[in-house]
């Protein structure tokens, strides 16, 4: 139960982290991180190209028969230019081979020398993977303290290169607490140093506050304040939107009607983005309720903000409270074979962005996407923002740092997985849009789909097919459309 605590050594320290950050982004309280000599991934990842080969197994044997032979006194020389050899042979050489030459060789520490061939490829599977992980992910700085333990002794180059392992990078100011206790990397983790470093802990737990510190958020922005006694619409935008996307539909719904945005979490890049749909829809449905106490309300979200427009209905409807009308413009449905739901890496995120924007700009961004994957991740975010100014979509007086949020936000929709716990008993209204990407066929396909899967979560669908994409129906002159046939709906 909240508030947690946790922490982790090495590896496990971003495991840690990325715990936090998930239980953060469900609103869990979180009271304590503790980082065991954990650095941050940029200082030891090797890049992503390194375990991404298809001898990415190879090397990383290769690399610890080097360690291994480099703490040999004295050095064998021998040893070393077989070694040499191998690593100079190792993408030509199938790994059982290079195993057995290791073997032979007497390159392999004890430990690994011991195993079984297919004991061996599960140790390097697993070291693999996390190389890939580490290589891959992209840190979201969190709004809490992190207790940062750090090991006296400094064995590697890594180490020496930053006192803070590199996390007063991403840390912001103030909430990274650094303590050194004795040891190595490795031997602080057994006696009689693990002690010392238990004491370090129990000492950082008993100086934590009483009760741990949020951040407030609100999140309805009223677009328009319309007339009293007019029910009013909330809008929920799309993945890593905004809720200015729908200045457009108050223009073409008119003056009298009040239309307030939930503006998503994390655009600004100050707090996590929400990692459930049922939390972003609790914390909306909170804010609604303090906007609009009483009385009727419509419901509209967009692309990805119409999952959390039909949480938000199916809550209001457990509450008794009546929802006028629920509007889905062009959503997925839940758990279908679309972008949503599904595992993604930071490049993953951003190519997937970079096709969204594109359609919304109408304009290619002339980015090669193999080039781009091979970027690191501040390369890739100037590269995003380059093009962006290119088409006119930011003022080239921005930096790259202005799509952080975005970015966030946006990643953290396309990983969500959502699956309606209950039918929705009132009407649904799905607008869909046609995907200038696909052709006739294709389109006729994702849209059977959709109303296919919305109609498993509810009795009362109603769909109308709009003009424009997925963008240009917020936008005029697709928008007056929209709104015209929402209001001959009602």
């Amino acid at each position: 139960m909240a508030p947690y605590r946790l922490a982790g050594w090495s590896f496990g320290g971003l495991l840690a982290y990325e715990i936090a950050a998930q239980l953060i982004g469900m609103d869990e309280q979180v009271s304590f991180l503790g980082l065991l000599d954990t650095h941050v991934p940029r200082l030891v990842d090797q890049g992503k190209a390194r375990w991404s080969v298809a001898h990415a197994h190879s090397l990383h044997l290769l690399e610890q028969c080097r360690a291994f032979c480099q703490v040999q006194t004295p050095v064998d020389g021998q040893a070393l230019a077989t070694l040499m050899q191998l690593e100079g042979d190792a993408a030509r050489m199938d790994f059982d081979t290079l195993w057995q030459r290791c073997r032979d060789a007497g390159l392999l520490q004890p430990q690994l020398a011991a195993l079984s061939r297919d004991a061996l490829w599960v140790y390097l599977d697993r070291e693999v993977s996390h190389g890939h992980a580490q290589a891959h992910y992209s840190l979201l700085p969190l709004t809490m303290a992190v207790h940062l333990f750090t090991a006296e002794e400094r064995m590697d180059e890594a180490s020496r290169s930053s006192d803070t392992l590199g996390w007063d990078q991403v840390v912001p100011s103030g909430l990274l607490q650094r303590i050194r206790v004795p040891g190595d990397h490795q031997s602080m983790m057994q006696a009689p140093h693990i002690e010392a470093l238990g004491q370090a802990i129990g000492d950082a737990l008993k100086a934590l506050p009483a009760t741990p510190a949020t951040t407030p958020y609100q999140p309805v922005l009223t677009i328009q304040s319309g007339q009293a006694g007019q029910a009013p619409i909330f809008c929920i935008p799309g993945a890593g939107d905004s809720v200015t996307g729908f200045i457009g539909l108050s223009d073409a719904f008119g003056p009298a009607w009040p239309i307030h945005g939930l503006q998503p979490r994390g655009l600004d890049a100050k707090a996590l983005p929400h990692s459930r749909v049922e939390t972003a829809a609790q914390a909306y449905l909170q804010a609604l309720e303090q906007q609009c106490p009483n009385g009727p309300v419509h419901l509209l979200g967009h692309s990805f903000g119409g999952w959390v427009a039909f949480e938000m209905a199916l809550r209001l409807q457990a509450q008794g409270r009546e929802v006028l009308s629920l509007t889905l413009v062009d959503s997925e449905s839940p758990g279908s074979s679309g972008v949503v739901g599904k595992p993604y890496t930071a490049t993953g995120v951003l190519l997937r962005l970079i096709e969204t924007l594109q359609l919304a700009a109408g304009k290619p961004f002339g980015i090669d996407p193999q080039a781009f994957a091979d970027l690191d991740e501040a390369a890739q975010l100037a590269t995003l923002h380059a093009a962006m100014v290119r088409v006119g979509m930011l003022s080239a007086r921005s930096t790259p740092e202005v799509m952080q949020g975005p970015a966030r936000a946006f990643g953290a929709a396309l990983r969500t997985v959502y699956q309606p716990r209950q039918r929705y008993n009132g009407p649904v209204r799905l607008v869909l849009a046609d995907d200038p990407t696909l052709d006739a066929h294709g389109n006729q396909r994702e849209q059977a789909g959709m109303i296919e899967g919305w109609s498993r979560h509810t009795d009362h669908l109603q769909t109308w097919y709009g003009p424009g994409n997925h963008f240009t129906l917020l936008k005029a002159p697709h928008v007056y459309s929209l709104a015209s046939w929402w209001h001959d709906g009602l």
